[in-house]
C-alpha cells in the first residue's frame, strides 16, 4: 500500500477534505475560477494516467484507497502529490455522475498565439463552438491527424471545461488550443500569403485531385451559424464536403461540426494528391 503523508482524518481513516478544500475544486467547473486560479479538474483513470505523463503539471491528486490500491504502478512511476478521500468525498468532489474514484486538479498551460504556427504545418481553426462535447471530439479528432495546435475563437467554449476535458479523451493533454481574436489572427495569416480553408457549403470538394493542405489553417463554424461574416472575407480556399445525393430535399441541412472537421481533416492529411 501507498505511504502517504500523515493528517487530520475521520473515523474511517480518511484525511478530511475541508470545506474550502471542496469549494475550490468544485469552483472549478467554472471558468471564471479556471481563469482566476489558472487550474481545472481532470477525472477518471486514463485521464489521470494522460495528465501525469504529460508537461501539465499535476497540482494534487484525490483517490479514494480503492483506486489507490489498484493503481500503485501508475502513481510511483509518476509520483503525484496524493490525498486520499472517502467515497463520500469524491462524491462531493465529482463532476461526474458515477465517480471514478480518481480527480486530479491540474495547472492550465500557458500557450500563446506563436505557439500556432501554419507555416510548416496545418492548424485547426474553431469559430463560435459552443457544445462541450463537438469541442472536445473535435480536440481528439484533431490529434488524430496529426494537428498539433487548435486556435479557438474567444465565444468558443472553454477548452479546459470539464465536459471538454473528458470528452478529448487525454488529446487535451497533447494538443496546443489557444483562445485569440480569430479575425485578427487569420489576418496576420493571409498577410503572410498562407493558405487560408473554410468549411462551407458551397466549394472546392475536398476530394479534388491537387489539394495541398501541408500547412495553413483549416477553419470550422458553429453548427447553427457556421463561420460568421466577419471570418469569411479571410478565406483564401472555400471547401465543402459533397453529398451523395445533392437534390435529395429530405437530407439534412448539414453535418455535425465535430463530424464534418472529421471527414475534412481526413481528406486533407491523408488524401493529397
Amino acid at each position: 500500500m501507498l505511504s502517504l503523508k500523515p493528517g487530520s482524518t475521520n473515523e474511517s481513516g480518511f484525511f478530511m477534505l475541508s470545506k474550502n478544500r471542496i469549494k475550490f475544486i468544485t469552483s472549478l467547473r467554472l471558468g471564471k475560477f479556471r481563469e482566476q486560479h489558472r487550474q481545472f479538474v481532470v477525472e477518471g483513470t486514463k485521464m489521470v494516467a494522460e495528465l501525469l505523463h504529460s508537461s501539465f503539471h499535476c497540482e494534487q491528486l484525490y483517490a479514494t484507497q480503492g483506486w489507490l490500491d489498484e493503481n500503485e504502478l501508475l502513481l510511483k512511476s509518476a509520483k503525484p502529490p496524493i490525498e486520499p478521500v472517502s467515497d463520500r468525498e469524491m462524491n462531493q468532489i465529482s463532476n461526474l455522475s458515477t465517480p471514478p474514484g480518481v480527480l486530479a486538479v491540474a495547472g492550465l498551460p500557458e500557450w500563446t498565439i506563436d505557439d500556432a504556427s501554419p507555416a510548416d504545418s496545418l492548424v485547426l481553426a474553431l469559430d463560435g463552438i459552443s457544445d462541450p462535447g463537438n469541442l472536445g471530439t473535435m480536440i481528439r479528432t484533431a490529434d488524430w491527424f496529426g494537428i498539433s495546435s487548435v486556435v479557438c475563437s474567444h465565444d468558443t467554449v472553454d477548452a479546459y471545461h470539464p465536459k471538454v476535458v473528458q470528452a478529448t479523451m487525454g488529446s487535451v493533454f497533447r494538443i496546443k488550443v489557444i483562445e485569440t481574436d480569430l479575425a485578427e489572427y487569420l489576418g496576420r495569416i493571409s498577410q503572410q500569403q498562407l493558405p487560408v480553408y473554410g468549411a462551407l457549403m458551397h466549394g472546392k470538394s475536398i476530394y479534388e485531385p491537387g489539394l495541398n493542405a501541408s500547412r495553413g489553417v483549416l477553419v470550422i463554424g458553429s453548427e447553427s451559424h457556421g463561420i460568421r461574416s466577419s471570418i469569411l472575407p479571410l478565406i483564401s480556399q472555400a471547401l465543402t464536403i459533397p453529398r451523395v445525393n445533392p437534390d435529395e430535399t429530405a437530407a439534412p441541412e448539414s453535418l455535425n461540426a465535430s463530424i464534418a472537421t472529421a471527414i475534412i481533416l481526413s481528406a486533407l492529411t491523408l488524401g493529397k494528391a
